[in-house]
């Protein structure tokens, strides 16, 4: 899974908690971002992580931009990353991407959907609250987030299909969810934010991605 398909989504906005869980739930692995440079000091792994597992989606990146580079396809087979390597990789590599309002990601793979979990402080994103929040505008404090979606691909483009967004346990409006990222993510250059609910391109001239439990797999033209 190359490293562009983790780092995309937080091209797209990754500012606020609901790009974020957007990122982590689907554009995750679908999205585009220049690779990270340097070799920063590593702590150690928490539970259930591994700098080795972080490591393999880099080297994969590396190899895909080197085959890219040299007129190549930028892979012959279909390249494989598991759930527990792109926990790794967004937790360890990515964590300094990461707004400070969200711990705790997990993400998790089922049979073409995504999972995405974590915990975020209500007080740093209340900015990025539409008029029409409801009781979001209420909470305060740090509480869990929960994000659920389909995925499907074909032909070099993707569709993220929102099917539950949870705050502390208060559903969130797929309509709603889309408004938030909108307006968290405006920019010069994007100035009606990124649009969730829009087919986009998959990254690296990758045809297809599949999602099964445990594991996406990721096709390339040839």
């Amino acid at each position: 899974m190359p490293r562009a398909a983790v780092e995309g989504a937080f091209r797209s906005g990754c500012y606020h908690l609901w790009v974020t869980l957007l990122a982590l739930g689907a554009a995750l692995v679908l999205g585009q971002l220049a690779p990270l440079k340097g070799d920063p000091v590593r702590p150690p792994a928490p539970a259930g992580l591994s700098w080795e597992e972080a490591d393999t989606v880099a080297e994969t990146v590396a190899r895909i931009e080197k085959r890219l580079g040299a007129g190549k396809p930028a892979s012959r087979e279909t390249i494989v990353i598991t759930e527990r390597q792109l926990n790794s990789y967004v937790s360890l590599t990515l964590s300094d991407r990461i707004p400070p309002g969200l711990t705790g990601l997990a993400l998790g793979l089922g049979k073409d959907r995504l999972l995405a979990r974590g915990m975020v402080d209500l007080d740093r994103v209340k900015a990025s609250l539409p008029q029409g929040a409801g009781l979001l505008a209420l909470l305060s404090g740090r509480v869990p987030v929960e994000l659920k979606g389909r995925i499907s691909s074909a032909d070099g483009a993707g569709r993220v299909e929102v099917e539950e967004a949870t705050v502390a346990g208060i559903g969130l409006p797929t309509a709603l969810l889309a408004q938030i990222v909108s307006q968290s993510t405006r920019s010069a250059n994007r100035p009606q934010g990124f649009d969730i609910l829009a087919p986009f391109p998959l990254p690296y001239t990758a045809r297809r991605v599949r999602v099964e439990p445990g594991r996406v797999l990721v096709d390339f033209a040839r």
